[in-house]
């Protein structure tokens, strides 16, 4: 029987360093991109909103979602940000969605990001435009952008079916987070 218990302590110990330097990663991540809006791209603290929570109301239920960072000048939201630590592409339905639904016009911009390489899609096509970070627009191309741009909802006809599929990713990912 010690064996098995040893076993299962040696399991939960692996885990849980796994689950640490998968935090640590994000954390990198996250300063990396922050970074790079800021010295590179020449955003400011002011035009980065962080943790941003929105809620989704689907069937009476009401739930919590959010994003690493959205990009917000003139009063508008330009682009949302996900940083992630691999596998990028598996991101970008989750996040087209979460573009199109929680404000009242679709985010222009995705981005999903590991600090390194990125996927930029064009919300209302679903269109990769880039996968290259360095394409990501700076400050004066996003205000450039923003300066033109015609807020656009999402159809209504199809908003539930977009919240359905961005409440399932955010389950799958709430379940990844706590070891489920």
């Amino acid at each position: 029987m010690q064996e098995g218990v040893d076993r299962r302590k040696l399991i939960e110990e692996k885990i849980a360093g796994t689950e640490a330097r998968a935090v640590t990663s994000l954390a990198f991540i996250r300063q990396a991109v922050r970074d790079f809006l800021v010295h590179a791209n020449g955003y400011s603290d002011e035009d980065i909103e962080t943790d941003l929570e929105f809620e989704i109301t689907l069937d009476g239920v009401k739930t919590a979602v959010s994003v690493d960072y959205i990009l917000k000048l003139r009063g508008r939201r330009f682009a949302v940000i996900k940083c992630s630590p691999g596998a990028l592409g598996s991101r970008d339905r989750h996040l087209l969605s979460f573009a199109r639904v929680v404000d009242s016009y679709q985010i222009p911009v995705a981005v999903v990001t590991d600090g390194v390489r990125a996927r930029i899609l064009d919300t209302v096509s679903g269109e990769l435009v880039s996968e290259d970070l360095a394409a990501m627009p700076t400050r004066p191309e996003a205000d450039e952008r923003v300066a033109l741009m015609k807020p656009l909802p999402y159809p209504t006809e199809r908003m539930e079916r977009e919240k359905r599929i961005l409440l399932a990713f955010d389950a799958i990912r709430c379940t990844e987070e706590s070891g489920e």
